[in-house]
């Protein structure tokens, strides 16, 4: 299957050794062009018609998500995945509110990087740091002061958001009903959510399930 692929990144190394890993994919045959990131992108995308852009988040701002959103609005069928150096628990949430479905740190290793580009020309989101920093952390909130869960909270969180009762999940994780009350109420304080509802929205929002 060919897909045509833009990198935009500032950095000519970094674009080279994207190139050499997609050249060596079995599944896909990709066929890139580079540019930088301060192209008119209308321009761009209207030429090039591409299927996947790989662009670098320079900085986590407002500009840097605003170019997304606007990949995005051009084309709502784009495969958008960003690299950053930014290991911020807080950013894969802003990233894929603006319309990306993957986000990879550019420390990943070669073949994370595979999976996360086969993944999102699958449709499925690819955001693999953040559950790993959900789950390093205890209760204690980032340095962006978002609340941040423990590994059985998450675990809970997960099986909330397949519809599961208190009793399922107890059943499940072979502990008690009252346990999973108490973590549930944990998790709607720590999240800001009133409800079940609230609940699903927040594990989607911080690419938990």
């Amino acid at each position: 299957m060919k897909v045509k692929t833009i990198i935009s990144d500032n950095q000519p190394v970094l674009i080279e050794g994207l190139k050499q890993v997609l050249s060596t994919d079995h599944q896909f045959e990709f066929q890139v062009t580079a540019c930088n990131l301060d192209v008119n992108w209308p321009d761009v995308l209207g030429h090039y018609q591409p299927d996947l852009v790989i662009m670098e988040l320079k900085t986590p701002d407002a500009d840097s998500l605003q170019i997304i959103r606007q990949l995005r609005k051009i084309n709502p069928g784009l495969r958008i995945c960003v690299l950053t150096r930014f290991e911020q628990t807080s950013l894969p949430p802003q990233v894929n509110k603006a319309g990306a479905q993957g986000l990879l740190l550019k420390t990943a290793a070669l073949e994370e990087l595979k999976e996360g580009i086969s993944n999102i020309l699958a449709d499925k989101a690819y955001f693999p740091y953040t559950q790993e920093k959900a789950r390093a952390h205890s209760d204690e909130g980032s340095n962006t002061g978002e609340p941040l869960l423990t590994k059985r909270e998450v675990q809970i969180l997960q099986l909330i958001s397949k519809a599961m009762s208190n009793k399922q999940i107890a059943s499940q994780l072979f502990i008690s009903y009252q346990t999973v009350s108490v973590h549930r109420k944990n998790i709607m304080r720590k999240l800001g959510v009133s409800n079940t509802a609230g609940l699903v929205r927040a594990a989607y929002d911080h690419c938990l399930v």
